[in-house]
C-alpha cells in the first residue's frame, strides 16, 4: 500500500517530495510477500468488486500499466499472472449468498458465471461435489500472481520517480497546531532521524494500529479516542505435493467451509489453507511456528473430500504470515482521518491487500491531491464508520 501510493503520487508529476519509511526492506515477514497472491472480483460489496476489476485490467496490461508504454518487459519484475480463476462452492445453505454476490458482480461488469453441480462435474471432472449445489467461477479474469514481484515493481517505479525510501521505524511524532508534523525514525544503525512532513499516510500493515497510537489516533477524547482497529493475525499456508492431483484447469477452489487450494507451478505442488473462526484464532504472531495439526485436522480432510487424489498427498513445506486484520469488519480502512486532516489511512485489508494495492494506491493519490476519490468511490471504507459503529461487511470472506 505504501509503495503503490508513492508510485501514484509521484506519477502525477506535481513536484512532490515523497518518502516511505520502511523498517525492513527485505520484507521477509510482511503480509505482502507471505500471501498467496490471489486476484479476484468475487466479492459482495460493489467497491471491492470494482477494485478487483481494476486489478484484473492492471494485471492484463502489466508492465505497461505500471511503467508506461515504452517499457521493456524484460527489464522489470515479472509478476507471472496465472489467470486460472477462483471457484467458490456453495452448499444449499450458502446458495442464496453466492447467487446474490454473483448478481452484484454482474452489475459491476464482472464476468463471473454460476455453475450447477452438474455443470461443475462436467467442467471439473476431478472435483467432488457432495453437499455442493452450485459454484461461482471467474475464469481467466481471476487467478494469482507473484506478490513479491509486484511489490518490487511498485517500489522500483516509485524510486525511479524520485521517491525516497527510509530504512527505519517510526518511534514518535511531534504535533503542531494539533496535527502530527514530524516523525522521529529509529534507523537500522540505532541512530534517530527526524522527518518533517505536510501529509502522513499510515499504511503500516498489521502495525497500523500501533503507528496510529503514536500519531495520537486513539489517545484523545471523542473521535480522536477511536483507534485504528488493525492488528496482526496469524495465518498458515501449506504446500502439499500430489502428482496425480488436478492439472492446469485447477482454479483456486474455496469449499463452503472456507478451506481453499490451488495449483502452484507445474510440479504437482499446491497451496492450501483455511482462515480460523474467532474462537480458533492462533494466540501468537510468531511466524516461526506453523501448526501442522491445523492442516491434518481442518484442511486435509476437506481437500480429500473434494479431490480423491488428495487422499495420498504429502506436505513438502509450510509457512505462517500475519494478516493486517481489521478487527472491526475485516475490510480496509481507507481515507482521510475525520479530525486530523493531514493524516490518511490505507490499512486493515485482512488478507486482500496485495490484490487491492493498485487501485487503493491510486485512490489515495486522488484523495490527497484532488481532495476526493475520482475513479472508485471508497468513502464507505473510511474510519468514520468505526466512529459511527457501522460495520461494512463482506459475505464469503476467505
Amino acid at each position: 500500500m505504501g509503495s503503490s501510493t508513492a508510485h501514484w503520487l509521484a506519477r502525477r508529476g506535481e513536484g512532490l517530495r515523497i518518502g516511505v519509511i520502511e523498517p525492513d526492506p527485505s520484507y521477509n515477514t510482511s503480509a505482502t510477500t507471505l500471501s498467496v497472491g490471489g486476484l479476484r472480483q468475487q466479492f459482495s460489496l460493489h467497491e471491492n468488486i470494482e477494485i478487483g476489476l481494476y486489478a484484473r485490467d492492471f494485471m492484463r496490461n502489466y508492465p505497461y500499466s505500471l511503467f508506461g508504454n515504452q517499457t521493456d518487459p524484460s527489464s522489470v519484475p515479472d509478476v507471472r499472472f496465472q489467470p486460472h480463476g477462483y471457484l467458490f462452492l456453495a452448499s444449499e445453505a450458502g446458495y442464496d449468498i453466492l447467487k446474490g454476490n454473483h448478481q452484484n458482480q454482474t452489475e459491476c461488469g464482472a464476468s463471473t458465471v454460476m455453475l450447477s453441480a452438474a455443470e461443475l462435474n462436467k467442467k471439473f471432472p476431478w472435483l467432488g461435489t457432495d453437499g455442493v449445489v452450485a459454484g461461482c467461477y471467474g475464469g481467466h479474469h481471476e487467478g494469482w500472481f507473484d506478490p513479491w514481484a509486484l511489490l518490487q515493481a511498485f517500489k522500483l517505479s516509485a524510486v525511479n520517480q524520485g521517491v525516497e525510501y527510509i530504512t527505519g521505524r517510526a518511534a514518535s511524532f511531534t504535533h503542531s497546531n494539533g496535527k502530527p508534523s514530524k516523525v522521529s525514525v529509529s534507523m537500522a544503525d540505532s541512530s534517530d532521524v527526524e522527518v518533517e512532513f505536510d501529509k502522513l499516510v499510515i499504511a503500516s500493515g498489521g502495525d497500523s494500529g500501533h503507528v496510529g497510537l503514536l500519531a495520537g489516533i486513539g489517545m484523545g477524547q471523542g473521535d480522536m479516542g477511536v483507534a485504528i482497529p488493525v492488528e496482526k493475525r496469524k495465518r498458515y499456508v501449506y504446500v502439499p505435493h500430489c502428482p496425480e492431483g488436478p492439472g492446469m484447469d485447477c482454479p483456486l477452489v474455496i469449499d463452503p467451509c472456507g478451506v481453499y487450494f490451488r495449483r502452484e507451478g507445474l510440479g504437482g505442488n499446491y497451496l492450501c489453507g483455511q482462515s480460523p473462526t474467532e474462537e480458533q484464532e492462533p494466540k501468537d504472531t510468531d511466524l516461526e511456528v506453523v501448526d501442522m495439526d491445523w492442516f491434518d485436522e481442518q484442511v486435509w480432510p476437506v481437500m480429500a473430500s473434494r479431490v480423491k487424489a488428495f487422499e495420498s498427498l504429502k506436505v513438502k513445506s509450510a509457512w505462517a504470515g500475519n494478516y493486517d486484520y481489521n478487527v472491526w469488519d475485516q475490510n480496509g480502512v481507507v481515507g482521510k482521518h475525520p479530525v486530523l486532516d493531514n493524516v490518511f489511512l490505507a490499512c486493515g485489508f485482512s488478507g486482500h491487500g496485495i490484490q487491492q494495492g493498485p487501485a487503493v494506491g491510486r485512490a489515495m493519490a486522488e484523495l490527497i491531491l484532488d481532495g476526493h476519490f475520482k475513479t472508485i468511490d471508497l468513502s464507505k471504507f473510511g474510519l468514520q464508520r468505526v466512529i459511527d459503529k457501522v460495520k461494512v461487511l463482506e459475505r464469503n470472506i476467505v
